[in-house]
């Protein structure tokens, strides 16, 4: 503003200062200083100058600003930062965390008895560890070598005193897709972030192909491909324009174009491929953050809820990508809110509640682990003067073979029960016995079916903590006013 201030009273006082002499005006201030009634306005000659209506200190305070916030920038980017982050957190890992002889669980393997130290946590949540957790972090505090492609070793995060990820520990090898199923509130996304490099842990390990999350987080990131929950993308690019970026970016050296135009065939995104990312639907964002995720061949993919808001056929064609990636070698971590998706991509999962892993395994595993019993669905015959047929005799048989079975629909010849689960009973006992008695009670068909996985989701879910926003950041230590940000618990 005072440059132009600075030229307009230049400009305009050539005309006026000739009539200092006789008539006194604004203008006359460095000439005999006869400004008259309205008093003078000041004007430099210079315009670079340091006096007033020069640009001069501006230039030099700009350039030392920028110089000031470029090398504050370098630092915060620069592993020296986070490492002295590291080190004050360090200090407060002892109260945050604190483990003794007697906060242990002990563990049977290969015949010997171990301890795998277990948070005090566990302990003030009365919630015992589930032995497939406590078995896994077993396994990696006790093996001196190991191969797997991705390592969580008592990872924690604390914002204030609210601890959002609580010491979860899990090695995930190669070629292994691991789902992680959530509600919203349990800390997955907060998960993800650490390990992304975006915040900050408050303790533990964590090594991505042996690089340490912490101390070598430019490799570790060379490595990784993430789509987050909510899209990263550039409205005013085009999708094709988008993952040509990406793929430069990533160092891709094959031709772009036609890497590209395969990763838009397999997701059914071709003709949507020169439209704004700002005229996309939801489903198309989600498939063109997958796209950005996958370029360049990653060797370890975080996938934060791809597939919402696709169309069916959509996401079955994301699931032929997905399950192609990782029968090639690759490692995917999957997050998703249907149970389907990771029943058909998922080769382990585990369910996140309040923060920790509460049971691990494969689909089946935990459906025979955590399973509440079985439902039967079986059509009994009309008969054959085509009237309904008397499901009481049908009835009082599986309530004396299976006790404690609970009747949960009966209409038109159809019985629907909830048989109870015990340890002697088998869906192979169960088939063996209905087939004795098809032709006494004139059974049609049946159909014999185990807990789903969204029950056994839904039964851990009850115990969730509700949500409430928390300060993030290190607000409570010496950056306070670097780096706090709010922070609502619901990642």
């Amino acid at each position: 503003m005072d440059y132009y201030s600075n030229w307009e009273f230049l400009d305009s006082c050539k005309d006026f200062q000739q009539f200092c002499s006789f008539l006194p005006n604004p203008c006359c201030g460095p000439i005999n200083g006869q400004c008259g009634e309205l008093g003078c306005v000041y004007y430099n000659n210079n315009y670079i100058g340091w006096e007033k209506n020069g640009i001069g200190r501006m230039l030099i305070f700009l350039t030392l600003q920028g110089i000031m916030y470029f090398a504050i920038f370098l630092f915060v980017e620069s592993n020296l930062f986070k490492t002295i982050i590291y080190f004050f957190k360090s200090g407060k890992t002892e109260d945050n965390s604190e483990t003794s002889i007697s906060e242990t669980t002990p563990l049977l393997q290969g015949g010997r008895v171990f301890v795998a130290h277990q948070p005090r946590q566990y302990q003030s949540s009365q919630i015992q560890e589930d032995s497939d957790v406590a078995a896994e972090r077993g396994r990696l505090h006790m093996s001196q070598v190991l191969t797997d492609s991705l390592i969580l070793k008592e990872v924690t995060k604390y914002y204030g005193q609210h601890l959002a990820v609580n010491h979860i520990s899990v090695g995930i090898p190669q070629g292994e897709c691991f789902g992680l199923l959530r509600v919203n509130v349990a800390g997955k996304t907060t998960t993800f972030k650490m390990l992304t490099g975006d915040e900050i842990m408050t303790s533990g390990e964590a090594y991505l192909n042996g690089q340490s999350v912490k101390s070598e987080l430019a490799m570790v990131r060379q490595n990784l491909g993430y789509c987050p929950q909510y899209d990263a993308l550039i409205d005013q690019m085009t999708g094709r324009e988008t993952l040509c970026m990406f793929a430069r970016l990533r160092g891709v050296k094959e031709k772009i174009p036609g890497i590209v135009e395969g990763l838009m065939a397999a997701l059914l995104m071709k003709e949507h491929a020169d439209k704004m990312v700002k005229a996309y639907s939801g489903g198309n964002k989600r498939k063109l953050s997958t796209a950005v995720a996958l370029m360049g061949n990653p060797q370890v993919i975080f996938l934060d809820e791809p597939t919402t808001g696709m169309d069916p056929v959509a996401r079955r064609y994301l699931w032929n990508a997905l399950i192609n990636v990782r029968d090639a070698g690759r490692t995917l971590i999957l997050t998703s809110h249907s149970m389907e998706e990771c029943e058909a991509l998922c080769t382990r999962l585990a369910i996140m509640v309040n923060g920790e892993f509460r049971c691990l395994g494969g689909t089946q595993h935990l459906k025979n682990k955590f399973g509440q019993g079985y439902t039967l669905l079986a059509r009994i015959a009309f008969t054959e003067s085509g009237e309904a047929p008397d499901l009481r005799p049908f009835i009082n048989f599986i309530e004396s073979k299976f006790p404690g079975s609970e009747l949960k629909d009966m209409h038109q010849g159809m019985v629907t029960y909830h048989i109870a689960r015990n340890s002697n009973l088998t869906l192979g006992t169960i088939f063996g016995i209905l087939e004795s008695a098809k032709s006494e009670f004139h059974i049609e068909d049946y159909l014999v079916s185990q807990t789903t996985l969204e029950q056994v989701f839904i039964n851990f879910a009850r115990s969730q903590i509700p949500s409430r926003e928390v300060t993030s950041g290190c607000c409570s230590g010496f950056c306070s006013c670097l780096c706090c940000n709010t922070h609502t618990d619901d990642e």
